[in-house]
């Protein structure tokens, strides 16, 4: 399944690496190392790093675009 996520704050596809270095949720990943977006089984978005770090990301703050398979 691929998607897009869209940062709801600016209305631009969402910046990881701006992300990862300025949002206190996100304050454990490295953000010169991004991986990018997964999702979880129930629907949960994750950020993640390619050290294998993670973060939860806050419910209301993106928005998921599904693309055509």
């Amino acid at each position: 399944m691929k998607f897009e996520v869209i940062d709801k704050t600016t209305g631009q596809f969402a910046d990881i690496e701006q992300i990862a270095l300025t949002e206190a949720w996100a304050d454990k990943l490295i953000y010169c190392d991004m991986e990018g977006f997964a999702l979880e089984q129930d629907g949960t978005l994750l950020l993640l790093d390619e050290c294998g770090n993670f973060a939860y990301c806050p419910e209301d703050r993106f928005e998921l675009r599904m693309l055509e398979p």
